[in-house]
């Protein structure tokens, strides 16, 4: 399990700042309330998401990553490209080295399982646990 800290927030909806690790990444605010900002501090009970507007076919997002990158590269805000390995399908996992994610887009080939990824993040969001997440995701 990875240690997720709050450095800074805006607010609900709005840019944070959150240690992973070690690693600052900019991110969407996904944990505080609308009435009140999270403090900075540890967070429990966390894990990370993203969307995705690129619709690329899985076999372009394998042609993209020939060198078998794993990692979040930032880009602007809260926007990475994620490199990373598909560790399983129904739903698809992705390990991009500092987090492993569920890709918002559905694929059922087990052959998709292994291969190494590029994948357009355009909202990095941490949020809260939910009673229905895979026990992988929680941070």
């Amino acid at each position: 399990m990875k240690e997720v800290r709050m450095e800074h927030t805006e607010g609900l909806g709005r840019s944070a700042e959150v240690w992973v690790d070690g690693a600052l990444l900019n991110v969407c605010d996904g944990v505080s309330t609308a009435g009140q900002r999270c403090q900075p501090g540890l967070l429990e009970k966390v894990r990370f998401r993203y969307t995705t507007t690129e619709a690329v076919p899985w076999d372009q997002a394998v042609l993209e990553n020939p060198s078998h990158k794993v990692i979040l590269e930032p880009e602007r805000g809260w926007s990475y490209i994620g490199f990373g390995r598909v560790e399983q399908v129904m739903p698809v996992v992705i390990h991009f080295g500092l987090l492993k994610m569920e890709d918002p887009n559905w694929a059922t080939d087990e052959g998709l399982v292994g291969k190494f990824v590029r994948v357009a993040i355009d909202r990095l969001e941490v949020v809260p646990v939910e009673p229905d997440d895979f026990p992988e995701n929680a941070r």
